[in-house]
């Protein structure tokens, strides 16, 4: 027969054990400081085991456990649980299938699941496993399930010209950070694209110490949330609604920023149209004559920004000729003009699942981030070089509109 435990705690362990059991992280936790508790005050181990509904041996385990290790072995234990045990060869073709499409190996579907992984590398290796190491393995491996995001990289790169446009925009914004800019062959990430240089860049190159380099996008502001990961209670119940709306109206935003100092323009539009485009090139142009320089523009290659396709362009291009010059980012690639990244914080602070019912709020909150946020912040969003430096401007910054 086991002998009697008996246990006498001092005043100040006595507290703290019953410290711990106020705040204890676990149900688990709170019965083992109940049980020590119950203990030093002489109940006997047969009255705990029945008022914490434990075996009388787990009670002896719990006292024995405190007695060795003190407050410490308090708090249980962590369960490691049976090896997933699998074999170098399941592992591998695991690794090797995950990011392949699961018809190119002969499974009937568009992607894949943890069920459809096991009975595929049962098949191949001969090694049957549960869903559970699947997911464990991948977990392992660094693979987390999310949602995708879309990509242009093969439409962008199958357009002709695509290297050499945008190795000219690469080129002018890592000149830019230069007061003189450097030889054309310490510009290119590979000495093989000698061939691919453009004809016009020495030209650029040489423009760029008289120059403001300047990127322009326009971005949608509609009605309709875009939506992002939120916080939300567990289960589809306690999944966040949000309101669509039945009419999705919209305007655009037009931006221009200056890549080494963060001078931000901001327009609203009803529409991506030539005039406010115009309008906005102006001012950049006014804001250089004024500084003694030229405004050198990054911009995509929409039909309403080109001279080609849009008689207004064309008509400013010949008046401001020497004063304004536009270079065009590649077709289907967005990541080659900067200010992309910028609307990536107007969508967090305006667009993800507001709230709003009508346009006007949200083309007044869309005003409001343009007007309020700092150059610093602009130039850490589009990755200038120049972010790392003291900013330029301390006060407001002098916008446009």
């Amino acid at each position: 027969m086991p002998a009697p435990l008996r246990l006498r705690l001092e005043q100040e362990l006595r507290e703290a054990v019953a410290e711990r059991y106020e705040h204890a992280r676990t149900p688990v936790e709170r019965t083992n400081c109940q049980v020590v508790l119950l203990t030093d005050e002489g109940r006997t181990v047969t009255e705990i085991a029945w008022l914490v509904r434990r075996g009388r041996d787990q009670v002896r385990k719990i006292l024995r456990r405190f007695r060795s290790e003190g407050l410490a072995g308090l708090v249980p234990g962590k369960h490691t649980g049976r090896p997933l045990g699998v074999t170098p060869a399941w592992l591998a073709e695991l690794e090797r299938v995950i990011e392949l499409d699961p018809h190119t190996v002969g499974v009937d579907s568009a992607v894949w699941t943890t069920r459809l992984l096991a009975d595929y590398l049962e098949r191949v290796t001969g090694h049957r496993t549960g869903i559970e190491a699947v997911r464990v393995h991948l977990h392992r491996l660094g693979y987390v399930c999310k949602r995708p995001t879309w990509s242009l990289k093969r439409k962008s790169t199958e357009q002709a010209g695509w290297v050499k446009k945008r190795l000219r925009v690469e080129a002018l914004l890592a000149a830019a950070a230069s007061p003189e800019p450097p030889p054309i062959d310490d510009l290119l990430p590979d000495p093989l694209l000698r061939e691919d240089v453009p004809a016009d860049l020495p030209w650029l190159l040489r423009l760029l110490p008289r120059a403001d380099v300047y990127l322009q996008d326009e971005v949608e502001v509609a009605l309709h949330p875009t939506l992002t990961r939120v916080w939300c209670r567990k289960g589809r119940r306690g999944q966040r609604l949000v309101e669509a709306p039945g009419n999705n109206a919209k305007e655009y935003g037009f931006g221009l920023v200056d890549w080494r100092d963060g001078w931000f323009d901001w327009q609203r539009a009803p529409k991506r149209s030539a005039p406010p485009l115009c309008a906005q090139l102006r001012r950049a142009v006014e804001r250089s004559q004024a500084r003694g320089r030229i405004a050198l523009v990054l911009l995509d290659n929409l039909g309403t920004h080109t001279p080609k396709g849009s008689l207004l362009v064309r008509a400013l291009l010949q008046e401001l000729r020497g004063q304004l010059v536009l270079v065009y980012t590649p077709t289907y690639d967005p990541e080659a003009n900067r200010i992309e990244w910028l609307w990536r914080a107007l969508r967090r602070a305006v667009t993800h699942t507001h709230t709003h019912v009508s346009l006007p709020p949200l083309l007044e909150d869309a005003d409001h981030w343009a007007h309020t946020i700092s150059s610093t912040e602009i130039l850490r969003q589009i990755g200038s070089p120049f972010a790392e430096a003291d900013p330029i401007h301390e006060q407001e910054l002098p916008f446009a509109a």
